[in-house]
């Protein structure tokens, strides 16, 4: 059960990656710090999951530890992550819907723009370790590993619970690993100075946000879901991997009418 649980859980943490706060920091961090460290700023969003992780990873351990005892609130925190989870996908959506208005080839996200000055504008791409730990407190995020911890590791105590968040925190730095790629992709090529590739980049992100709060939002007033959440995690990874391949099949193709063309600039 516990095996069949954590490959569950895996799929969750891919598509908890994809969140587009999460990508919104990653890609704000990913172009901070390209120029200082160019090479290491395409992990940003390896860095970012592993602070992340030690939050996730210590709820996993207090559910382990209190073990039904937590389970008999489960439904009231889950219910109360995912309202705060919809107000804030809402959020970025109109927030990356004035980006687009405004010709901004930066993403939007609403933790990023609550994170201290000092952490937002850092150009380090460690800073990446502090900001995921933030990330970690979210409600959303508790709420989820409370959750997923309880349904399928509480049985087997601190190890069963941590073993779980681990395939959570695996799938979670598999999807911030390829954001953070795909970015310095960006930044790094002169098709990034192109408005239609960021432009599907930032529709992209839009476009996934509505669509989690749509989902949410009509489980959340009853509705049923035809399709399990596993599928629903599983198709949301592939529409950031659908845009990952546009991207990099974008900017191969500039790069070699570049090298073709010397003089041509994009």
């Amino acid at each position: 059960m516990i095996g069949l649980g954590a490959f569950a859980v895996f799929a969750l943490g891919l598509r908890h990656g994809a969140d587009p706060d999460h990508i919104a920091a990653i890609d704000n961090m990913t172009r901070n710090s390209f120029d200082r460290k160019p090479w290491l700023s395409r992990f940003c969003g390896t860095i970012f999951a592993g602070g992340h992780s030690i939050m996730v990873l210590s709820i996993a351990a207090l559910v382990g530890l209190m073990g039904t005892h937590l389970g008999k609130y489960g439904d009231t925190i889950e219910t109360i992550g995912t309202w705060v989870s919809i107000a804030v996908l809402v959020l970025i959506a109109l927030l990356n819907l004035r980006q687009l208005r405004s010709g901004d080839v930066r993403i939007a996200g609403v933790k990023t723009r609550l994170m201290p000055r000092v952490l937002r504008e850092a150009t380090s791409p460690w800073v990446a370790l502090p900001v995921g730990l933030l990330f970690g407190f979210g409600f959303e995020t508790s709420s989820q590993i409370l959750t997923y911890s309880v349904a399928f590791g509480v049985r087997a105590g601190v190890a069963g619970a941590l073993f779980v968040g681990a395939m959570f925190c695996l799938g979670m730095i598999c999807t911030d690993t390829l954001d953070s790629v795909l970015v310095h992709r960006l930044v790094s090529d002169r098709a990034s100075l192109r408005t239609t590739t960021m432009r599907v980049w930032i529709w992209s992100v839009t476009t996934v946000a509505l669509a989690v709060a749509a989902y949410e939002l009509a489980q959340v007033l009853g509705w049923q879901s035809p399709v399990p959440d596993l599928y629903v995690s599983f198709a949301i990874v592939a529409a950031l991997l659908v845009v990952f391949v546009y991207v990099f099949a974008s900017t191969k193709r500039d790069r070699t009418q570049t090298s073709t063309n010397p003089g041509t600039i994009s």
